[in-house]
């Protein structure tokens, strides 16, 4: 903190907040001594996130100062995009360079220091190395030697999502089917009224695959199963039978005032959260996420312009498949005019001109 240029007072503060604090535990419902705790930062203190920030800060610039000096290379999609060394969400980090043993030891000194400064420490167990497939066995064996890590990332789920999209994407994503039958299936147990199946079906079964809707465009076969499972639920007689189906499904995902009762599609659904995705890269061009997609697919346009590339990603295919979506809401604002097509861009207003006075 001294070194970030904060006051002592405020530092003094801030230690005798992390410092003060004793614990009690319960030995056989009785409590029992004060434990005073000797290191590193508490989880669920308030101030904590803010003071894990900081750390990582300093963490974050032995990393670019590392990059800068040519220690480690991060990693780039393409050759106009921004080289990437590392990547924070909440608890996990990821750290990109190349494949051989010089980078592997200056990036596992970094965080050597990191781990004496700020009391936190690497759970190698935990962790896992992903090479790309042109790296020889021969030099994994000795990264993974160097690092002391032997787990091989790549072949499992990293928060919900397959670390590997290759392949048959209905056999990838039936991991969602099946998560939405155990939890109906516990649904089922229960003697719910309609009411509350409504709730459920609104308020948890929807939003169980939104993380991987928002990043991917779901097979229609996988949407078919889930909305399947969905109606079987609601009109089944609390998973005793099937339940006979009075109504199409689509027409109770209709808007209360049109006469349904408002479920979510959940194909326009997935296209409505990629379309968001898409706006990201529109409304945030300076944004990493932007420029590492731009470096690789649209470098002299916009996400909106229809540009062939080659073997793009399936992440990138499913963004742009939401494009006329996001190009039937759009209207160009006219300036000076230049950049517009009179016949070919949206921008005429849909509303009728204010009358003459």
């Amino acid at each position: 903190m001294r070194k970030m240029g904060f006051a002592e007072q405020w530092i003094s503060l801030m230690m005798r907040c992390i410092t003060s604090v004793k614990y009690i535990v319960l030995l056989n419902g009785q409590p029992k001594g004060k434990i005073t705790p000797r290191r590193g930062l508490r989880q669920g203190d308030p101030l904590s996130p803010y003071l894990f920030i900081l750390c990582t800060e300093v963490l974050i610039g032995n990393l670019r100062w590392a990059e800068e000096h040519k220690s480690i290379t991060g990693l780039k999609v393409a050759r106009a995009s921004p080289a990437v060394s590392h990547l924070f969400f909440a608890d996990d980090s990821l750290f990109f360079c190349r494949a051989n043993v010089d980078e592997s030891r200056v990036l596992l000194q970094i965080l050597k220091e990191y781990e004496i400064t700020s009391g936190q420490q690497i759970n190698f167990g935990k962790s896992s190395v992903q090479f790309g497939h042109t790296v020889e066995a021969s030099v994994r064996a000795e990264i993974h030697q160097v690092l002391g890590i032997s787990n091989v990332g790549g072949v499992g789920n990293y928060l919900g999502i397959p670390e590997s999209i290759g392949g048959a994407k209905t056999k990838i994503f039936s991991f969602l089917v099946d998560r939405q039958h155990q939890r109906m299936n516990g649904w089922n147990s229960k003697w719910l009224s309609k009411g509350g199946k409504e709730v459920l079906i609104k308020s948890v079964a929807s939003s169980m695959p939104m993380h991987v809707m928002s990043c991917f465009r779901l097979p229609k076969g996988i949407t078919n199963k889930m909305t399947s499972a969905v109606s079987n639920f609601w009109w089944s007689n609390n998973g005793q039978t099937r339940g006979m189906h009075w109504m199409a499904w689509k027409k109770l995902c209709r808007h209360k005032n049109d006469g349904g009762l408002g479920f979510r599609v959940i194909e326009d659904f997935n296209t409505a959260l990629l379309a968001k995705q898409l706006w990201r890269l529109i409304d945030y061009p300076e944004s990493l996420f932007a420029r590492v997609f731009k470096g690789r697919y649209y470098r002299n346009s916009t996400p909106l312009d229809p540009i062939r590339s080659y073997s793009p990603s399936y992440g990138w295919q499913s963004i742009v498949s939401a494009r006329p979506l996001v190009q039937k809401g759009l209207i160009k604002r006219v300036g000076s005019g230049t950049s517009i097509s009179v016949w070919d861009d949206p921008w005429i207003p849909a509303s009728s001109p204010r009358p003459a006075t």
